[in-house]
């Protein structure tokens, strides 16, 4: 279990870097339209991203505490424990990367697409 606090802080850390990045083109795509065409597109709300961050860092310790419980239940509690808990992390902040996206209205399956 201390092996997945300390993943699961690592993909909370990757969660908000991911949500000021998010903001931070929101904000520079605002800047450039502003000078081109002002009014073409909306200022960016800093309270959707607190939203998206806290829905994303919610649901990424919800997943890993899942897939904690489900690994630890199957064949998988014969391996090393930072191995369970580095592919429960891991699984944990991919579902929360995507809700944190779903939340801003970015469809994670739309980054896949070349």
């Amino acid at each position: 279990m201390l092996w997945a606090t300390g993943f699961v802080t690592v993909a909370v850390v990757g969660l908000v870097a991911l949500d000021w990045a998010a903001l931070m083109m929101h904000a520079i795509g605002y800047g450039f339209e502003q000078v081109l065409d002002p009014g073409t597109v909306a200022p960016p709300h800093t309270d959707d991203y607190v939203r998206a961050l806290v829905a994303g860092a919610l649901l990424a310790i919800a997943a890993t505490c899942a897939m904690l419980w489900l690994l630890l239940r199957t064949a998988a509690r014969q391996w090393a424990a930072w191995i369970t808990a580095l592919l429960a992390a891991g699984i944990g902040g991919v579902v929360g990367a995507s809700a944190l996206l779903l939340v801003l209205g970015i469809s994670p399956l739309s980054l896949l697409a070349p």
